[in-house]
C-alpha cells in the first residue's frame, strides 16, 4: 500500500511539473496517460471531446443525444465530486470509468475521464479515485489558464480591430501593422456589420449581440468582432476558406439572429487603412437592405448597383432637389389623395415596363397599373417610352427610396 501511494504521490508531482511548465490541455492529457498507464479522455463543459490520450480502442464516442450519456450529464450538472460510472452495455457507455468535474471557483470547465482497464490491473478504486482527484485541480489550473490567454488575446484583437474601425492609425505602416495583429495578415477582408431590429428590445438586442459578436469570433485566426453602438462589426477574411456571406447567414441562424437582424457588407480591400470606408460601406448597406425592403438578410455593398452612384454624391440636399424636380408633383399627389403612383412607377420600371408584371407585384390589374402610368407621366412631364426619360425617373425613384425614412425593422417570434 505504501508503495502504492508513494506512486501516486509521484504522478501528481510529474504532472504538477508539466502544468506549471504551462504545456497545454492535449499535452497535459497525454502526460497523465502515461503515468498512469490508462486511456484518459479530456472533454468541455458542453460534454465534446477536447483531448484524449492512451489506447484508443474502447474509447467512447458521446452525444447528448444518447439516453446513457444524456443522464450522466444531468448527474454531473449538481456534482463537483468525481463519480464512478459502470458500464453500460448496449449504449455510448460501454466502458466504465471514473470522471472528475473540473472547476474554477464553482463553476464547471470540463470533465476528466479515467476509462476502466479492462485488464484488471489498474490500482483499487480508492487509489483511482484519489489520483484522480489530484489530477483534476492540475487541469483546472491549465484550461483557466487557456481561457484567459485566448480572452485577453481576443480582447487586445478587439482592440485593434476598433482602431482600424475608426481609423486611429498613425500611417500605413502602423494601418497595416494593426491588422495584422489582427490576424489579417496580407489576405483581402470585408468589413461586415449586422444590425438588430428596433423591436427586440435593449436586453434582449444586447444579449443578441454579445451572442453573435462570439460566433462570428469563433476562434483566434477567424473573424473578429466588436459591437459598436448595439451593432455587431467584424472584420473577415474574405478569402478561398471564408464565404463571408454563407458565415453570416450561418452564424445569424446558429444564435437565433435569422430575421431579426440586418447585416451589410464592404467590398474586399486588402489595404488595412482603407478599414474605416469599408466600415461605412457596410453601414450603407445595411441600411439600404432596411430602407428598399431587401428579401435577402445579408445585402453586399457590391450588390447596390445604382445605389453606390447615389452614396457616393453624397450631398442629400442635392439629391433631392433633382428628385423633387422630376417626381416633386406625383409625391405631393399621392401624400395628398394616399395613392400609390410612386411605388407603382417603383415597379413598372423595375419590371422594364411590363404592366402585367408590374401589377402582379403590386397586387392590382395590368389596366390599373397603365392609367397610373399614364397619370404619372400628366403630372410629371415625363416620357417613359424615352430612354432618357424613363433613366431620370429611375434614377428620382432610388433617390427617394433611400432618403425616406425606412419602415421599421420588426421580426416575428420569441424576443
Amino acid at each position: 500500500m505504501a508503495a502504492q501511494y508513494s506512486r501516486i504521490a509521484e504522478v501528481h508531482d510529474q504532472l504538477a511539473d508539466a502544468a506549471l511548465r504551462g504545456v497545454g490541455p492535449a499535452e497535459l492529457t497525454t502526460a497523465y496517460a502515461a503515468l498512469v498507464g490508462r486511456t484518459i479522455v479530456l472533454l468541455d463543459a458542453a460534454f465534446t471531446p477536447r483531448a484524449q490520450a492512451g489506447a484508443v480502442d474502447g474509447s467512447p464516442t458521446w452525444s447528448q443525444r444518447d439516453p446513457s450519456v444524456a443522464r450522466l450529464m444531468q448527474a454531473l450538472a449538481g456534482e463537483r465530486r468525481p463519480l464512478r460510472v459502470p458500464a453500460v452495455p448496449g449504449s455510448l457507455l460501454s466502458q466504465g470509468f471514473l470522471v472528475a468535474p473540473i472547476v474554477v471557483e464553482d463553476r464547471p470547465l470540463g470533465y476528466l475521464l479515467v476509462l476502466d482497464d479492462v485488464s484488471g490491473q489498474s490500482m483499487s478504486d480508492d487509489l483511482d479515485l484519489l489520483t484522480t482527484t489530484y489530477a483534476a485541480p492540475l487541469f483546472a489550473l491549465t484550461l483557466a489558464h487557456e481561457r484567459t490567454s485566448t480572452e485577453l488575446g481576443l480582447r487586445y484583437r478587439r482592440a485593434v480591430v476598433e482602431a482600424l474601425l475608426s481609423g486611429h492609425f498613425v500611417d500605413t505602416d502602423d494601418a497595416r501593422q494593426k491588422a495584422r495583429a489582427a490576424g489579417l495578415a496580407a489576405a483581402p477582408f470585408c468589413v461586415a456589420l449586422l444590425r438588430i431590429a428596433d423591436d427586440t428590445g435593449a436586453p434582449a438586442g444586447a444579449r443578441l449581440a454579445d451572442r453573435l459578436a462570439a460566433g462570428l469570433s469563433g476562434d483566434v485566426v477567424g473573424p473578429i468582432a466588436v459591437v459598436r453602438d448595439g451593432a455587431v462589426v467584424a472584420l473577415v477574411p474574405d478569402d478561398v476558406a471564408t464565404d463571408p456571406r454563407r458565415l453570416i447567414v450561418d452564424v445569424l441562424r446558429r444564435n437565433g439572429g435569422t430575421g431579426r437582424v440586418r447585416a451589410g457588407l464592404s467590398e474586399p480591400t486588402t489595404v488595412a487603412e482603407h478599414a474605416p470606408a469599408a466600415y461605412r460601406q457596410a453601414e450603407q448597406a445595411a441600411e439600404m437592405g432596411a430602407r428598399v425592403g431587401h428579401d435577402d438578410p445579408v445585402v453586399s455593398y457590391e450588390d447596390l448597383g445604382i445605389y453606390r452612384l447615389l452614396l457616393r454624391i453624397g450631398n442629400e440636399t442635392e439629391l433631392w432637389r433633382y428628385a423633387d424636380d422630376v417626381l416633386g408633383a406625383i409625391i405631393a399627389y399621392d401624400d395628398e389623395r394616399q395613392l400609390d403612383l410612386l411605388p407603382t412607377l417603383s415597379e413598372y420600371l423595375r419590371c422594364k415596363g411590363s404592366m402585367k408584371h408590374a401589377g402582379e407585384r403590386l397586387h392590382v390589374h395590368a389596366n390599373t397599373v397603365a392609367y397610373r402610368v399614364r397619370r404619372i407621366e400628366v403630372l410629371t412631364g415625363l416620357n417613359l417610352a424615352d430612354p432618357d426619360d424613363r433613366l431620370a425617373a429611375h434614377v428620382a425613384v432610388k433617390i427617394v427610396e433611400y432618403y425616406r425614412p425606412p419602415p421599421r425593422v420588426t421580426h416575428s417570434g420569441p424576443g
